[in-house]
């Protein structure tokens, strides 16, 4: 029997839900799913360019680890780029170091260090998502990206 897993340290919730592609066979195509944890891998070693063992302190995983999700993200996303599949960031057992909002009354995105907002910094409207909760739950209470079953923005 396989251990359970670590929730692993992701910084905060991705800008967007996923990426679509366009072409001939545009809503034709499966869905990759990308876990955040295997979002923030492409992130930090890609993107930002950290090291192996940077990435794991920040993630507080092992190398082994951080290899190990490395590779599952690299197959979902290749296979989402060569074979034109819908490729959807959301799920995993993650815990965020800052929050993400979105105010639904000035539309402004919101990085808070609480896992609480009550308020809009910009505009004190209380109409405000949690975009860490849309990930995770796989956009199921955002009105904005989840309608009727299928994801309307990706």
């Amino acid at each position: 029997m396989g251990r359970n897993c670590i929730s692993r340290y992701v910084n905060s919730a991705p800008i967007v839900k996923g990426l679509r592609p366009f072409g001939r066979l545009t809503g034709k195509r499966k869905s990759v799913v990308l876990n955040l944890d295997e979002y923030e891998v492409i992130r930090l070693l890609d993107y930002a360019h950290q090291t192996q063992e940077e990435a794991a302190l920040q993630m507080q995983v092992s190398r082994p680890t951080l290899t190990r999700i490395y590779e599952r993200a690299r197959v979902k996303f290749s296979t989402a780029l060569v074979e034109g599949c819908t490729l959807l960031i959301e799920g995993g057992e993650v815990m965020y170091r800052s929050h993400s909002f979105q105010c639904n009354h000035c539309h402004s995105s919101i990085q808070n260090a609480e896992n609480q907002l009550t308020a809009c910094p910009r505009c004190n409207s209380t109409d405000i998502d949690s975009l860490d909760e849309c990930h995770q739950k796989s956009c199921k209470q955002c009105r904005k990206c989840f309608k009727g079953g299928r994801h309307a923005r990706t």
